[in-house]
């Protein structure tokens, strides 16, 4: 199998050169990444960008057609470079390897691409691609991490290739939105990162279809009765009862930061301009081929096939 490695913390735009140069060289190939992510397990990142699930969808989305999740461990942590290449040569069948320059791996990341080519090329294996990756700095998971936390969803989006979203479960809620005229679902954002207080417009896959939501991220300032953060989702043209189903919500643009109102009532008439603002944007992002055909992909896979990634015990 000829194979790529690394964290991929979803799949950006600075991992599609690695991807291309995989495709194009071999029918059989995939990427090998790990679980929890690296910098997650050492506590320098407190969310990854996407849950081990999300991450799987993505890779069914953009056609890569094997993942490897080899559980991140201590022992895993600190093998030498050439004890932990030796174990994923044998367990995966790698005869072909594509890197990035800077790529680096083993026990305090002692090992680099060249080493790693060397290891190669000394059983054999001549298929081997090492890439110069342009604007690193730009295409990254710490940008799109960042670009979302500050809800700069538009950014983040650039960043990856594609919108940024969760799967997440509807969970109890306050119920206010009803008395408002607005039901809204609350989400379970526990182990997401969570975009900057504000009102976003997404897309929502509920009972197999696409929807434009109207999505709130904050404490509800106008009622002084909310401590913690919520996520609070009200969808267009929808009736029904979800509580406990999974949503996917892709995050499509930034409305408004939160604020508070006089009163109710002029809480209630902003909330019926986001909404029109919100689908305004979905349109616009409807109407983008590149954009549609991602969440198009993301239903029929969702709708149609199991996403249970394995997590494989290297150790």
């Amino acid at each position: 199998m000829l194979t790529t490695i690394g964290s991929f913390d979803g799949f950006h735009k600075g991992h599609a050169e690695l991807l291309e140069i995989c495709r194009a060289n071999s029918n059989d190939w995939g990427v090998i990444s790990f679980y929890p992510h690296p910098s997650e397990y050492m506590n320098r990142l407190k969310h990854s960008l996407f849950t081990l699930r999300e991450r799987e969808l993505a890779r069914l989305v953009l056609g890569i057609p094997n993942m490897y999740v080899l559980e991140f461990s201590e022992r895993l942590k600190n093998l030498e470079p050439k004890e932990f290449w030796r174990l994923i040569r044998e367990r995966f069948g790698v005869d072909g390897l594509v890197m990035g320059s800077d790529f680096h791996f083993g026990r305090n990341r002692s090992g680099n691409a060249e080493y790693l080519a060397e290891l190669a090329r000394s059983e054999g294996i001549t298929r081997i691609f090492i890439a110069e990756l342009k604007d690193k700095a730009k295409y990254s998971s710490s940008q799109a991490r960042k670009k979302i936390i500050a809800g700069d969803i538009e950014g983040a989006a650039d960043t990856l290739g594609y919108n940024w979203f969760m799967m997440s479960r509807i969970i109890h809620g306050l119920q206010r939105g009803r008395t408002m005229h607005y039901p809204t679902a609350n989400i379970d954002t526990s182990g997401h990162i969570i975009p900057a207080y504000g009102v976003y417009s997404s897309a929502v896959l509920v009972n197999g279809e696409w929807h434009c939501g109207a999505l709130s991220v904050g404490n509800n300032p106008t009622f002084h009765d909310v401590n913690d953060t919520r996520t609070e989702i009200y969808i267009l043209d929808f009736d029904g009862d979800i509580y406990g189903d999974e949503l996917i919500v892709s995050f499509l643009g930034r409305v408004r930061e939160i604020r508070t109102f006089g009163s109710k009532e002029e809480l209630i008439r902003q909330i019926g301009q986001d909404i029109i603002s919100c689908r305004k944007i979905y349109d616009e992002v409807m109407s983008r081929e590149e954009a549609k055909r991602f969440l198009v992909r993301s239903r029929e896979i969702y709708n149609s096939e199991k996403i249970n990634p394995e997590i494989i015990k290297l150790l």
